[in-house]
């Protein structure tokens, strides 16, 4: 970033000046509290307690330097307008022109600030007790003077100078965050060219997946759409249609022969009229008894399904990808019959 443009962003805003007089202020406070403890305590007896010390010190301090604040502020801001500065190039001799050009602003605000000031002093700390003549030869004459305009000097350029470099930081790191910003929108935007062209010359058409994955199925907490992946295996109970996953059992509206037709047959497989298995949820099988095997399946609480032998065959070669399984609800029939 070259330039720096001068948006003037905290100088606009007044309630920044409140919070830098504030800021000084407490700090101040503070210093003196830990450095002059038995000083302090003094002056808060004098002023009557606490409470009568924060209103004396709002009144004679606070508020009427909070004028001095805003006048200062509103001529640095002026300043910039009346010279026309609008941006300056960021480079350390360039700031440290931009921030010399405003010594005179504030060298001269004690003039433009120091009657509004002490007519604000004056009005809040003598009210309603006001007297013409106390207020001229005390608030104004009386102020005009080297050794005011010295205690004022000081405090003056340190107030001036950091609102005009929070600014100006403020200004640099917009500017800096917006090209950033720009910067990130141009490379994508140059990857997405980039990529729009590639995929003109190497065109990659994207087949859809014939089998199904995903159903949404419900229980007593609610509706989940999950991948069929998940699950362990399909069942009927009571004519109702099942699919057991980790998250629980849920009702699902496909019977199991749309189920057979429309799932991957290389990972999931009818072994009874009443369930279908997936690959990755089967443990091992066993002969049992009477011809039968029982087939348990991997999942937390444990599950054994009850197979006849004659669908173990078909069972035994599917697990071993030697072929498909029949796909044919009627061929099913004749070899589940056994099994109820």
């Amino acid at each position: 970033m070259k330039e720096i443009q001068l948006t003037r962003g905290f100088l606009r805003k007044p309630t920044n000046s409140v919070l830098i007089l504030l800021s000084i202020v407490l700090l101040i406070e503070a210093l003196s509290w830990s450095i002059g403890y038995d000083i302090k305590a003094h002056k808060v007896q004098e002023a009557g307690g606490y409470w009568h010390y924060v209103s004396l010190l709002l009144r004679s301090l606070i508020v009427p330097e909070l004028v001095t604040l805003f006048i200062t502020v509103t001529l640095i801001n002026h300043f910039h307008h009346w010279f026309k500065l609008k941006n300056i190039s960021n480079d350390w001799r360039s700031i440290g022109n931009y921030e010399l050009q405003f010594l005179p602003v504030l060298l001269i605000a004690f003039w433009v600030f120091n009657p509004i000031t002490q007519t604000i002093r004056y009005l809040l700390v003598f009210f309603p007790n006001y007297s013409i003549s106390g207020y001229w030869e005390k608030y104004i004459v009386e102020t005009f003077r080297w050794n005011v305009y010295f205690t004022y000097l000081f405090p003056i350029l340190l107030i001036g100078y950091i609102a005009l470099n929070i600014s100006l930081l403020q200004d640099y790191l917009k500017q800096r965050r917006e090209a950033l910003e720009a910067a990130e929108a141009e490379a994508a935007k140059v990857a997405q060219e980039a990529l729009a062209l590639s995929a003109t010359f190497s065109p990659k058409p994207i087949v859809p997946s014939p089998y199904l994955s995903y159903l949404k199925g419900k229980n007593s907490l609610g509706e989940l759409d999950f991948p069929v992946n998940d699950v362990y295996y399909f069942t009927i109970e009571e004519r109702f249609y099942y699919a057991e996953l980790a998250k629980g059992r849920y009702l699902i509206s496909k019977t199991l022969n749309d189920l057979e037709a429309e799932l991957d047959p290389t990972q999931f497989f009818r072994i009874k009229r009443d369930y279908i298995v997936n690959r990755q949820a089967v443990l091992n099988y066993a002969y049992w008894e009477n011809g039968k095997y029982i087939v348990r399946l991997n999942i937390l609480e444990g599950h054994d399904i009850i197979v006849p032998r004659a669908r173990m065959q078909e069972f035994r070669e599917w697990l071993q990808n030697n072929q498909r399984p029949l796909s044919s609800t009627d061929s099913l029939e004749k070899t589940f019959t056994d099994s109820f």
